[in-house]
């Protein structure tokens, strides 16, 4: 039973075709070498799988890096532009408190 889930989860080029069978004895054999076999593509494909996860994983990490860099970046730049995009101005008019735009606009009048 465990056999044939795992057969259906490997893949059909890895598994092959099995021979025919011509008498009791090399059949018992055949079945045994089939088992083994299908043992053996099982682990090959955990195999490639874990070194698709480990180089997935690796391009993961190199992309976060990329982008914690380019954040960094975009940070300072937008702290040495005098000029703010509409968005920036609203989040920075939010975090500042109300008490001190207050204060502005009595300087102005």
């Amino acid at each position: 039973m465990a056999l044939l889930e795992m057969q259906a989860l490997l893949p059909s080029p890895l598994l092959g075709p099995t021979p025919d069978a011509k008498s009791p004895e090399s059949a018992a054999q055949q079945s045994n070498n089939s088992k083994a076999a299908k043992v053996e593509s099982a682990i090959d494909y955990i195999k490639q799988l874990k070194q698709a996860v480990s180089e997935r994983d690796k391009l993961l990490h190199q992309k976060d890096q990329e982008m914690d860099e380019l954040r960094k970046q975009l940070a300072a730049l937008s702290r040495k532009s005098p000029v703010c995009s509409g968005e920036e101005a609203e989040a920075e008019m939010k975090a500042e408190p109300t008490s001190s735009s207050s204060s502005s606009i009595d300087n102005v009048t």
